[in-house]
């Protein structure tokens, strides 16, 4: 193969590692599903295990934990498990239906019963663990 057909391939997979990427990145937004006044019941309904994040806009933790929250969150894919974002300000009886004192905060819902919660920021492995320790718990054997 010469030179000039080396550099040819070489600019295509760029192309397409680079589209593959922003691909990646827009499925990522999508995992963490906004929850708002008017989807939270049927989402609740349809869904077995919730983690709901707890979130604003002016919160510089929240922010930066909130990626934390998508990455572990898009490795952990399951059905019937849902992960949630709230925005406390703009869905304020949410928060305050689960009495949300403090963001970050991440509920964890099991057949529409709040079983845990977490608040403030925590490590990527803790939270991992944490989601799937839930996980396995709610799948059957």
């Amino acid at each position: 193969m010469n030179q000039e057909k080396t550099e040819e391939l070489g600019k295509e997979l760029s192309k397409l590692l680079i589209l593959r990427a922003k691909k990646l990145e827009d499925s990522l937004k999508e995992i963490v599903v906004e929850v708002k006044s008017e989807n939270i019941n049927e989402l609740l309904r349809n869904n077995k295990l919730i983690f709901l994040y707890f979130t604003a806009e002016w919160c510089g933790p929240c922010i930066t934990f909130l990626q934390t929250f998508k990455e572990v969150a898009a490795q952990h894919i399951t059905p019937g498990v849902l992960y949630g974002k709230v925005d406390v300000d703009s869905s304020y009886s949410i928060a305050d239906k689960y009495k949300v004192k403090h963001i970050p905060s991440i509920i964890i819902i099991m057949n529409n019963e709040v079983v845990d919660s977490i608040v403030g920021q925590t490590s990527k492995e803790k939270l991992e663990n944490k989601i799937l320790s839930y996980i396995h718990s709610s799948s059957p054997p």
